[in-house]
């Protein structure tokens, strides 16, 4: 990419900034920053003085707005903003609006309702295209990134090394296969799980101590939803491939556009292929240093969060 490609554009960013969880409104703010943006971050959450006062996101918004010239709104999410607020700030600013929905196809009923109001709407599960341009929205494909600077191989103690580990929200279709797995030597991190979430650093150690990450999307298997499957790859994918771990992910439509399976990523379609593809994984050391090394330089080459909203920004703007 082009050094600072987009200098001087002024962008107010709506999300949720927290070192702790929510990481990914940090990383978005920088990676426009390193493209040369002018960054006015909007906590999408109520914090501090506004959760006293119960100051909502739209005045928060609209404070920010009539700071100066805006040329980018660009909402990460942003359920807390209905689309007569997003219209009734658009009227205070000659701004383009772009929203990126990072829960699809979980929760489309809720995005489709948004995504009309803005004139870019980002979505990174392909199959979610169709019902958004059916409801009138000018909807884009864009996949998520990493952040190279917190997601890198590191060493880890005793602690975090594992076979397998999954890191992921607990529910009960990832219990069940995970089960089928247990043999194999699963360590599993997450909220409702039983050693519980791993956050900040700790996150990146349970990456990168699994001689073998596990990748399991929400509804995959038989008991799964098919309709709220999807073909999106999770931020996972893209995080365990910049820790340099290897990885076996459920068969994800999307993933082959970014990863080469059977170099990059090694996929599964069934709970039994996952077992067969575990086994020889865990076998396999070549293997695993091969696709962790080329997962890696692919993930720092074309996966950076810079790399996404550097696309955002070119479909985005005039």
């Amino acid at each position: 990419m082009t050094a600072r490609p987009f200098a001087g554009l002024r962008v107010v960013l709506v999300a949720a900034f927290n070192r702790r969880y929510h990481r990914s409104g940090l990383a978005l703010a920088a990676a426009l920053t390193s493209l040369g943006c002018e960054v006015r971050r909007c906590e999408e959450r109520l914090t501090g003085l506004n959760a006293i006062v119960r100051r909502s996101l739209s005045a928060r918004l609209a404070a920010l707005l009539a700071r100066g010239p805006v040329d980018l709104v660009l909402v990460f999410k942003g359920t807390g903003l209905d689309p007569a607020d997003v219209a009734q700030l658009r009227g205070r600013t000659r701004a383009r609006w772009a929203n990126w929905f990072p829960d699809d196809p979980h929760a489309l009923a809720v995005s489709t309702a948004l995504a009309p109001a803005y004139d870019a709407f980002f979505t990174h599960d392909s199959a979610s295209l169709d019902r958004y341009r059916g409801v009138g929205a000018r909807a884009h494909y864009l996949a998520f990134g990493c952040d190279p600077a917190y997601l890198r191989p590191v060493a880890g103690s005793a602690r975090w090394r594992a076979a397998l580990a999954f890191v992921g929200s607990r529910n009960a279709q990832r219990e069940r296969v995970l089960q089928e797995v247990a043999s194999l030597g699963v360590a599993v991190w997450g909220p409702g799980w039983p050693q519980g979430p791993v956050y900040g650093d700790d996150f990146v150690r349970a990456l990168a101590g699994a001689t073998v990450g596990l990748n399991l999307h929400q509804q995959f298997g038989d008991g799964g939803d098919p309709a709220r499957y999807g073909t999106g790859a999770n931020m996972r994918v893209f995080e365990l491939a910049a820790v340099g771990t290897p990885q076996l992910s459920d068969a994800k439509a999307d993933i082959a556009r970014h990863f080469v399976p059977g170099r990059e990523i090694v996929l599964y379609r069934s709970v039994a292929e996952l077992r067969e593809r575990a086994r020889e994984l865990l076998a396999d050391e070549g293997l695993r240093r091969s696709l962790a090394a080329a997962a890696r330089e692919r993930a720092l080459r074309e996966h950076t969060w810079a790399h996404r909203l550097h696309e955002l920004l070119t479909v985005a703007l005039p």
